[in-house]
């Protein structure tokens, strides 16, 4: 349900984020290619008017029109009606023919009949042009000039149509060019959506299974005492006999002792979470916090058969931190050492400076923690192995530590000890130039 649930959310995620870049990219490649067919018809504009120049200087200067400046002047696809004093050149008449000579005729048409055309400008006083676009009926683009020159007693005129059909053929290309591109990308971005949401939306899937694991653990914690509870005092209403009432009630205290503890551990973790656990902020001698820690637990090494050796700093230790939270993570260190570390072994307590972090360093000689493992220790509810297991450990200890950790601005590090166990190094930073003795309360 819940896997369904998300596939569905990454589906529609990989959709929207393929749709919003896909259409950015398309708005993109539109102004590319503005810009470019802008550029193309720009060089053809310069084109034409270089070349419709070149006859207007020609037709000044020549005396009279050969047939070589003729076709020198007029390409395959281009036109060139010249008349002279009103009446068509006779190189006009044999040269343009077929459509050609029909383009023009229309073109002669559309002047007579069309008031929209710009007013012709002088370029000299012998000469006066004027320039536009135009589409013949059989589908021919062409930009026009048409120039009036005057020379003695002839009188010039010319149509130099400049064929644009190069010019089109060529955007049809480049579009088509652009558009592969566009689709080409609209498919690259869809795979790179997928793959995208689908690690953007992991971190989401994995506090979600998190989330479930911690609840069917917590349920499955807290379910335990009470079929303590309810077979107990099915028992007491049943079968009353002081001998098993004692026993009965013994098991109860145990019971919600061990409940009461994991109420208070999971309401830590709760605060810890919303920023909202209390937080003392004070000028705190580790010397002395970890000394008084050590020798709570002397007598309980003893009990437990475990050497606990402890080696003080060999300076004054003084520190910014809330002396209550820093304790908290010193006894759970010490509780899991001592715990899970078998008669006859030892537990190491060291507290020194390194650089600018003071730390204090629990190590244990126990079954010692894998690689695998030390990725996970600090998850709610995580026990390593079934050695490390135990019904006086619910997994939340190492949690709180972190947590406790994090509102420090302090690192835990777990590390194998040699011949064996498991090293904690608890840093804590050393006031200086860049960690001022003030701090505000959190």
């Amino acid at each position: 349900m819940v896997q369904n649930m998300f596939h569905k959310i990454k589906i529609r995620l990989t959709f929207i984020c393929t749709c919003s870049t896909t259409f950015l990219v398309l708005i993109i490649i539109l102004c590319c290619l503005k810009v470019s067919e802008d550029n193309m018809y720009g060089q053809e504009q310069a084109l034409f008017l270089l070349r419709a120049n070149t006859i207007t200087s020609d037709l000044h200067s020549l005396e009279e029109v050969s047939i070589h400046w003729y076709m020198k002047n007029m390409n395959q696809k281009d036109i060139l009606w010249l008349e002279l004093n009103g009446a068509p050149s006779a190189l006009a008449s044999v040269v343009v023919k077929g459509e050609k000579l029909s383009a023009v005729r229309e073109l002669k048409t559309y002047l007579k009949s069309d008031i929209t055309l710009p007013e012709p400008e002088h370029v000299s006083m012998e000469a006066s042009q004027r320039r536009f676009s135009w589409t013949f009926e059989g589908g021919g683009r062409y930009l026009v000039m048409q120039a009036w020159i005057s020379a003695g007693t002839q009188k010039a005129e010319y149509l130099y149509l400049y064929s644009l059909e190069d010019l089109y053929s060529r955007i049809q290309k480049q579009r088509i060019r652009f558009l592969a591109i566009w689709f080409f990308s609209a498919a690259a971005l869809s795979v790179f959506s997928y793959f995208f949401t689908a690690r953007a939306l992991q971190p989401v899937v994995e506090n979600d299974e998190k989330q479930r694991h911690f609840i069917s653990v917590a349920s499955h914690e807290l379910r335990s005492p009470l079929a303590v509870f309810k077979t107990g005092l099915s028992i007491l209403k049943t079968e009353p006999d002081a001998g098993k009432t004692k026993r009965i009630f013994t098991l109860l205290d145990g019971e919600m002792a061990r409940m009461e503890r994991l109420i208070q551990d999971l309401l830590c973790l709760a605060k810890a979470e919303h920023a909202v656990l209390n937080v003392q902020f004070q000028k705190v001698s580790l010397n002395k916090l970890v000394d008084d820690v050590c020798e709570k637990y002397i007598l309980l090494a003893k009990e437990r058969g475990i050497t606990l050796c402890y080696q003080p700093a060999g300076e004054s230790c003084d520190c910014i931190c809330d002396p209550q939270r820093i304790e908290q993570v010193i006894v759970i260190l010490l509780d899991n050492a001592l715990s899970y570390t078998p008669a006859g072994g030892s537990v190491d307590l060291a507290l020194f400076r390194s650089r600018n972090r003071y730390c204090i360093q629990v190590a244990d000689t126990g079954t010692g923690i894998s690689d695998a493992d030390k990725k996970k220790i600090f998850d709610r509810f995580y026990r390593s192995s079934a050695s490390r297991s135990s019904k006086e450990h619910f997994g939340l200890g190492l949690s709180i530590a972190g947590e406790i950790c994090k509102i420090h601005r302090a690192k835990i590090l777990v590390t194998d000890t040699k011949g064996g166990g498991s090293t904690f190094t608890l840093r804590l930073r050393a006031p200086g130039k860049f960690f001022p003795w003030h701090l505000e309360n959190s």
